[in-house]
Parts: C-alpha cells; structure tokens; sequence
C-alpha cells in the first residue's frame, strides 16, 4: 500500500506562497502598511475621523448619505480591539487586502490562467483612486469597492460550485457591496446582466438556488433600507454634490455629466491604459488570435454594462458631476480586463509579468509618497487637519472638568477626542437624532472664535437655551508645522 504524504500546515504555506508570490507581495504590502502608517500618524483626517466618531454604534444607518457595511465593521473591530488608528487602519488596508485578492481568486474560479489574475490584482495599483486615494483617506469608497469584489469572487464561486452554499454567500455578497456604498449598485446590476448574457451562466442564474440568494439579499438590505425610508434627510443629505439639473439647464447638465463620466473613466484607468498600451506595443510581433472564454467575456460585459449604466443614470437624473473616486465600484475590474487583452493576444507571459512589475512599482512608490503626505502634506494654505495636536487639546478640556459627550458641528474634534478616551459620546450634526443623544456632563467644541451656529442649534435642541458666556479658546498647532495653528473654542455644560 503506498504511503500517504502528509504536508505540514508550514509546508502548505510555503508552497501557496511560491505557487502565488503575486497575492503575497499584496498580503505582506497591506500588513506592513497597517504598522508602519499606525505608528507615524498623529491623528485622523476627516474621513478617519468621521469613523472614529461612529465607532462602538452599531446601527442599521447613519448621517451624511452613507451606507453602514464600512461602519459596523470599523465598529467591530473598535469592540474587539480597541478604538485606536491601528484598528482603523486594520480596517481600511485589511478590506483592500481582501479587495485585491478577491479579484485574484475569483478570476481563478473563473478559469483564468494564473498569470492573468495575478496581472489583474496587482494591477490595481495603477489605479490612483485606488492605490492612492483609498490608501490616504476615503473610507466608504473602500467598503463600496471591496463589496462588488466579495461579489464578483462568490458569483465565480457560484458559477463553479452551484451549491446552496454558495447561492447564500452570493446574496450576502450582494448586500455588501449595496451597504459598501449605493453607487456599487451600477456594478451589481452589471454582474447580474453580464451573467445572464452567456448561457452557460445564465442557466445557473436561473435556478431555483437564485431563489436563496434573493432571499439572503432581501433579508440583509431590508433593515437598512427600512431605516433610510424613515430617515430620508439623512439619506439625502449630500445628494447636492450630484449637481443634478445644475442651473436650470436640461441639456447641459446631462451633456457635462456624460463629459465628466467619460474624463473621469479616462483619467481613472489612465495609467493602467499607458502600461497596457507600452506592453502590447512591445509585444506586437508576437500577436496571435484566440477565442475568449466565458470568463473573459463576462469579466469585459460587466465593464460595458456598468459604465452603460452609469452613462444612462446620469441621463435620467441630470447630474453635472461624476468623481473619479465614484467610479471605483465600476471600474476596478479595468486592469483585470487589460490583462485578459495581453493574455488573449500576446503568445508569451512576458507583457503579463512587465504589468506586474509595473503594479507593483506603482504600489511601493505609495508608501514613502503616502508616509511623506500624513507627515508634513498641506491642504491648499494649510497643513493637513490630521496633524493638529488633540492631546493638548484633551488635555486642556479634561482640566476644565469632566465630561462623558463632545459636540460638535463635524466629526473632526469628537473623533479624534475619542483616540484619548475611548468611552467618549461623540455628537456632531450628521448624526440622526444628535440632539437626543447629547447626555451632560458634556463638552461643545467647535473650530473658529465666535459661537457656532450649528453648536448652538445642537444645544438648544438638547435644552440649553443659551452658552455660558465664559466660553474658552485654545490654539493648537500643527505637529510638523509648529508655526501654524488653529484656534478651537469650547465650553462644558456639567451634570443637570
């Protein structure tokens, strides 16, 4: 009877790492990324610290027109571990981590030669919104993003295993990419007419197991979307940054959206589409001519219907203005595709291994770039808000009295007062029902030297009918600009 080999858990590892160096180069890039930003960073920017003041609320949605998925998950790490910049950036670049290796994998399940995917993943990092803007600061764009790729891995999945297991999982992957961000619905959709137009998709599709994955879908959407239809000032609150119908104009609202949707998708892939380009040229003496697989048609139909989908919508609602960042949920599957192209229509691997090196330069010249940003970057005149000194800050309040709640027009103070103690209420304008969560003892805290206005509404609203005319000033100044500052007002309303 021949003997049965049997692999150590180490040797696994090791043969995983050597039979994909491409998904570990991302793994270890995003692990050390988590330590190295956690231990040069002062404080959070706007949108970290939109997430610091949310952190431990476990809710079925928030303030400022945002789904929850990146929320409760920032929330259960902040339970588990600790609200601190190290659990948000484990966050942030373990859902990017996830990201890439979605695509990995899923083009793997989908019958991609393993040099195309490992060509697609790393190749992301020559998308800046990507490699660069999610790295510096966005945060539901994240979730958004990372969301349609859980979904594009469990639909690969579903189309190989077409288990109930895997319908339930597609479902629930569908939900997060919907409670990532709204705008991941153009991909979702996209996914689903992609599958539906290659037959040998479309029959699983329409199998009774759809059935389960609706039903997951329904049950996990439902309560978010319960909360939105009762909280719609919430879910429409920043619906103005769409510009639709800007000016009265009809016409030249649509015309400038569809102009910003095309820029955008250019300048999103642009250098993506240099590289692929260099690459192909380079290799046009070994051009062959082969037939896709229905991996590869669905993996360039999803791109054509969601950008067709976008392209529609801004038609139908007249937006002026299409963000690159927007159009990550949409787009991020664009170097998988360019890989696709090199693969089908180049014999040799070589362009292949060119794109990946060329992603993973991309991706290394982010991490001095992104470090020397957090450190001394400015905003137009200003340095950056995230290197403002809040423990002097905490420090000064804490003196002054003691208080369980910090108010505020934004989430840029009571987040970052957070980082200090954790057991901190923080309330700012965008909260639903802020008002009623205000308990005293309770600090007001707001940048600017006269009162301000929503501080003011805020503590109306909570029953104080005016400040206490003692208010108090401090400057802070800039951790690497000790000649700058701001000045920040507060006062404390004790115990009632």
């Amino acid at each position: 009877m021949p003997a049965i080999s049997v692999q150590s858990p180490v040797s696994r590892i090791r043969q995983f790492a050597s039979e994909n160096p491409a998904l570990l180069f991302v793994l270890l890039y995003f692990a050390f990324q988590i330590f190295f930003l956690s231990t040069i960073s002062n404080g959070a920017g706007v949108d970290d610290a939109e997430q610091l003041a949310y952190v431990g609320a476990l809710q079925w949605g928030y303030g400022g027109s945002q789904p929850p998925l990146y929320t409760w998950i920032n929330s259960i790490a902040g339970n588990l571990l600790g609200i601190s910049l190290f659990t948000i950036y484990l966050v942030k670049f373990g859902m990017l981590a996830s990201l890439f290796a979605s695509v990995y994998f899923g083009a793997r399940l989908l019958g991609l030669p393993r040099a195309v995917a490992a060509a697609g993943m790393v190749g992301i990092f020559m998308l800046p919104q990507i490699a660069w803007e999610s790295q510096r600061t966005l945060t539901h764009s994240v979730g958004a993003t990372t969301g349609c790729a859980w979904a594009f891995l469990a639909f690969a999945w579903h189309m190989k295993s077409r288990s109930w297991y895997s319908a339930a999982a597609l479902g629930l992957a569908f939900a997060c990419g919907l409670l990532g961000k709204f705008n991941a619905s153009f991909f979702l959709i996209a996914l689903i007419l992609a599958g539906l137009s290659l037959p040998a998709f479309r029959s699983v599709l329409l199998s009774r197991k759809s059935i389960l994955a609706l039903l997951v879908f329904v049950v996990a959407v439902a309560p978010t979307g319960l909360w939105a239809l009762t909280h719609t000032e919430n879910l429409l609150a920043r619906t103005h940054k769409f510009e639709m119908n800007a000016g009265g104009q009809f016409l030249i609202s649509r015309l400038h959206g569809e102009w910003k949707l095309f820029l955008n998708g250019v300048l999103f892939a642009g250098v993506a589409l240099v590289f692929f380009a260099i690459a192909w040229w380079r290799s046009r003496a070994e051009q062959i001519s082969q037939d896709w697989m229905d991996g590869e048609k669905l993996i360039a139909r999803i791109l054509i219907f969601a950008l067709g989908g976008v392209f529609i919508g801004v038609l139908i609602s007249g937006a002026a203005e299409v963000k690159d960042r927007w159009l990550q949920p949409i787009l991020f599957l664009a170097p998988l595709f360019l890989s696709v192209v090199l693969g089908r229509t180049i014999k040799s691997d070589l362009p292949l291994k060119r794109f990946v090196v060329v992603g993973a330069i991309c991706g290394l010249i982010v991490i001095p770039g992104l470090a020397i940003n957090i450190l001394y970057a400015r905003d137009g005149k200003v340095p950056s808000i995230g290197q403002l000194d809040y423990a002097k800050l905490f420090a000064v309040t804490r003196a002054e009295g003691s208080y369980g709640t910090v108010v505020s027009d934004a989430p840029q103070l009571p987040g970052n007062l957070r980082l200090f103690d954790n057991s901190i209420n923080p309330i700012h304008m965008e909260m639903p029902n802020a008002a009623a969560r205000i308990h005293f003892p309770a600090l007001f805290v707001w940048f600017g030297k006269g009162m301000n206005p929503t501080v003011l509404n805020l503590m109306n609203e909570a029953g104080i009918a005016a400040p206490p005319t003692d208010i108090k000033h401090i400057d802070l100044t800039y951790k690497y600009y000790p000649d700058q500052s701001e000045q920040v007002s507060y006062f404390i309303i004790p115990a009632r």
